[in-house]
């Protein structure tokens, strides 16, 4: 070996903690990412339980995490983990002050224990809505350990990987040399054999040129006729683009047809439905809307046109229904109702893209719905409001 590898050496020293550093960054980012993603999917995992009252948010939220973190690997390989959780207005909810660390709450004496409120169903229900409604804030600050079990495999990697690459790049210079001192041997012998073979090859390539030169006159002519076939290729293609553009203006329109036609279906089953079971399901109705809605006070019309949305426009009006109850102000007023005989005292709110709901505020204490209803029933809830202004 004609020289000692010094660059291979200080490579090999300063590489792998510089290696080590960016690998915890990026690892850090990485499981910065999943955390988050894992965390947000196993947050909350029963939404039935906490709209019906069984248990309050706060205790999902540490339950679902404590449950998380008792699985995790990383705790174990040297990956700390911060998880903060709050309400919109701050509120705390993970962690919790009870100190459970990562066991699983399946192993607590009585989960109900958990309880920081003697609250019945309905109203953890409903205090459980309001903040899932509201959302939720999720910090997750994820940091790997020094010298934990992650970080020294890391650095152990490294260093065995460039002590490695020195050993064998330091054997390669031995054989390299070695192979150098019979090559110059052969070297001389090898020029003459390649002398003697450009010589027949200038001869075979002189001929080949003719050939070449015949070629590219065929494939100039084979251009000109290719370029023709691209503009009837290209000109093809923009007319697909149209036709395809008209198409999905088609598909938009039909789309629409099809959602409001669903309603009107709906609308209609609702009808032929029996008057028993129709008039047990709007008092069943109005007895919730009574319980959980405290300060407003609903028609047989609003419940009946409520009960005659679609499922995903029931969850749309409801979520105009709790704002009215908590605050009026909350609520964006589309227009004040006008009938043949001039102004009403009734508001119109719009929701998703043709829901209304018309409410009434008097001298009451309490806001008065007087009807729920779409834009395909907008001219029979405005009759029944004239006939109750």
């Amino acid at each position: 070996m004609k020289r000692f590898p010094f660059k291979i050496l200080l490579i090999s020293i300063i590489l792998p903690p510089l290696c080590y550093i960016l690998t915890l960054q990026l690892l850090d980012s990485y499981f910065q990412k999943h955390e988050e993603s894992q965390i947000n999917q196993i947050l909350i995992q029963n939404d039935e339980a906490l709209y019906e009252g069984q248990y309050t948010v706060k205790e999902e939220i540490n339950r679902n995490i404590g449950e998380y973190l008792s699985r995790c690997l990383k705790y174990k390989l040297g990956v700390k983990i911060d998880i903060l959780v709050k309400t919109k207005d701050d509120h705390i909810l993970y962690p919790s002050q009870f100190e459970m660390g990562h066991k699983s709450f399946q192993e607590a004496d009585d989960f109900s224990e958990l309880q920081v409120e003697a609250l019945n169903y309905v109203e953890v229900g409903a205090e459980n809505y309001k903040i899932l409604n509201e959302g939720l804030t999720l910090n997750v600050n994820v940091k790997i350990k020094h010298y934990g079990l992650l970080s020294n495999s890391i650095i152990g990697f490294y260093i065995f990987i460039f002590v490695l690459i020195g050993h064998r790049f330091i054997k390669k210079e031995i054989r390299e040399t070695e192979r150098q001192e019979k090559k110059h041997e052969t070297v001389v012998r090898g020029l003459t054999r390649r002398l003697r073979k450009a010589d027949t090859g200038l001869k075979a390539v002189k001929v080949n040129q003719v050939d070449y030169l015949k070629k590219i006159v065929g494939l100039k002519k084979d251009k000109k006729d290719l370029s023709k076939d691209v503009d009837a290729f290209l000109e093809e293609i923009e007319k697909l683009e149209e036709g395809l553009e008209s198409q999905k203006d088609l598909k938009e329109s039909i789309e629409y047809e099809v959602l409001e036609l669903r309603e009107e279906l709906d609308r209609l089953q609702g009808k032929l439905q029996k008057p028993k079971k129709k008039k047990k399901k709007v008092e069943t109705t109005g007895k919730r809307f009574k319980v959980l809605y405290k300060n407003l006070v609903f028609t047989e019309r609003a419940i009946i046109g409520f009960l005659s949305l679609t499922n995903e426009f029931q969850l749309k009006a409801e979520d105009i229904i709790h704002r009215l109850n908590e605050d009026v102000s909350l609520v964006s007023v589309k227009r004040r109702v006008f009938g043949k005989g001039g102004k009403m005292n009734i508001l119109e709110v719009a929701f998703s893209y043709s829901g209304r709901i018309y409410f009434q505020q008097d001298d009451q204490p309490k806001t008065k719905i007087a009807a729920i209803g779409t834009k395909n029933t907008q001219d029979q809830d405005l009759a029944y409001l004239e006939s109750i202004k």
